[in-house]
């Protein structure tokens, strides 16, 4: 293979190109699917791959009562690692349609640009709390004894991360960040586990409240014989349901999702070793599920081989050998192989109408040898198809879902964001009447003494 296929990735070149002046155009029927984020965390990173993020929304499409861009009847964010809130702007995803955030695990990865989409959305577009799903607490005793548990869930964590940024939220609060007239949800609106409360002292109609919804991790969501249960709901509305379930990643606690919505449905699994209960979610009853995303990690040897800049395993290089050990052990703590991927596939019966691979670094001689590890383990003629079966995600690469006419599969179209790297704030929606803001102006909580001000002897006041 030509040695510079390690440095592209071509699949997207055969896909139609989706603009996001064409957001708008977001059927009744429509599930759309965009990747904001699809990195595995090689260092120092990749330009073409940010870390992890997935954008759902569903039809129809809602215009703004108050004369902004409108949004999707609803919407979902499933993990925001770093880098990723640049993409969601360039693709004209505006912050008040990210107010839904489910976090799969607290890995920095996953959860990293969870401080812009927070500290700046108030001074944009959202007005209304940052709702944010996550994990209880691991219950993994601390091996040094003191103490015996960490405070490691998502209560703490929100607890801990709305401490942090109140300087952040305090000096931005001489501009208005309560919406009096945002109908504020409650858990039975929105069938949540637990109460739907801020924590600190924001009020519940604030949008730098925070509102953690945390979800025991330990539930499966499957009756005795391995079917759904629903004991596992983590928000239901709008037709819309998600529910959560364990997956086997470095700490207890990591969780995968499953979306369903008008006969729709889609299965996030994050990051996981493979594992038996993200099979039988996807068998969902017999029903099987139209789109399933898992992750991958290249072989140990491969993943040394590409981030040491090698062309083929050469252990005669200082530091190769060591290098494979660590990634064999974080394959060991975290993450589901190539191949192991391909047995896990062959064991979903029926087959994903679509499977997506992410937390991959593609390329299309990585791509390559993972299609055939994954062949490997269904017999000839059986074989999913690259590019129809089963795909490897990059960023902006689009799912448009719409069921199938008469009994048939679903209609999954398969598109690529055209985007500028230049591109401004996205277009955003409109809230009226705000409430004062919380310092009276501007220059409220600044030492003036050393100010230069403007006048003619200095600057224009108007910028120019």
């Amino acid at each position: 293979m030509d040695p510079k296929s390690t440095q592209r990735y071509s699949y997207p070149d055969r896909l139609q190109k989706l603009t996001p002046d064409m957001q708008t155009d977001l059927g009744d029927d429509e599930m759309r699917i965009t990747f904001l984020g699809t990195a595995f965390p090689t260092s120092p990173g990749r330009r073409a791959q940010q870390l992890m993020s997935i954008f759902v929304e569903v039809g129809p499409w809602l215009p703004d009562p108050d004369g902004g861009f409108g949004r999707a009847t609803d919407s979902f964010v499933f993990d925001c690692g770093a880098g990723v809130i640049a993409n969601y702007g360039a693709m004209g995803i505006s912050l008040s349609r990210m107010d839904k955030i489910f976090l799969s695990h607290l890995h920095g990865d996953h959860m990293s640009d969870l401080t812009p989409i927070y500290c700046f959305g108030p001074a944009y577009d959202r007005h209304c709390p940052l709702y944010v799903w996550g994990q209880g607490r691991s219950g993994v005793e601390n091996p040094s004894g003191n103490p015996k548990y960490y405070e490691d869930g998502l209560n703490d964590f929100c607890k801990h991360f709305r401490e942090a940024m109140r300087w952040h939220t305090e000096a931005f609060s001489f501009l208005p960040t309560g919406f009096p007239g945002y109908d504020i949800p409650t858990q039975q609106d929105w069938n949540t586990p637990v109460p739907l409360q801020p924590v600190g002292d924001d009020a519940a109609n604030d949008a730098y409240g925070l509102v953690p919804i945390e979800l025991d991790w330990t539930i499966t969501g499957l009756d005795a014989n391995g079917n759904p249960n629903y004991e596992n709901i983590a928000y239901r509305n709008n037709g819309v349901t998600i529910t959560h379930f364990p997956v086997v990643h470095d700490r207890k606690g990591s969780m995968g999702y499953k979306l369903e919505w008008n006969g729709l449905s889609m299965i996030y699994t994050s990051d996981t070793r493979p594992e038996t209960i993200s099979i039988k979610q996807a068998h969902n009853g017999g029903k099987g599920v139209d789109v399933f995303i898992h992750e991958m990690i290249l072989p140990p040897e491969l993943l040394a081989m590409k981030n040491m800049g090698l062309t083929f395993p050469d252990y005669s290089v200082p530091g190769f050998k060591e290098l494979v050990a660590g990634a064999a052990a974080v394959e060991a703590s975290s993450h589901t192989p190539q191949g192991a991927f391909g047995y896990l596939l062959s064991q979903i019966d029926p087959r994903p109408d679509l499977t997506v691979i992410a937390h991959f670094p593609v390329a299309d001689d990585t791509v390559a040898c993972a299609m055939n590890s994954v062949q490997n383990h269904f017999p000839k003629g059986r074989y999913p198809r690259f590019g129809n079966d089963i795909v490897w995600s990059t960023d902006l690469m689009v799912l448009k879902v719409k069921k199938g006419e008469h009994g048939k599969p679903p209609k999954i179209e398969q598109l690529i964001g055209e985007v500028s790297d230049y591109t401004y704030a996205a277009p955003g929606n409109a809230s009226s009447p705000l409430s004062k803001p919380k310092y009276s102006s501007p220059t409220a909580q600044l030492d003036t003494t050393n100010l230069i001000r403007p006048g003619a002897d200095t600057y224009c006041a108007n910028g120019y």
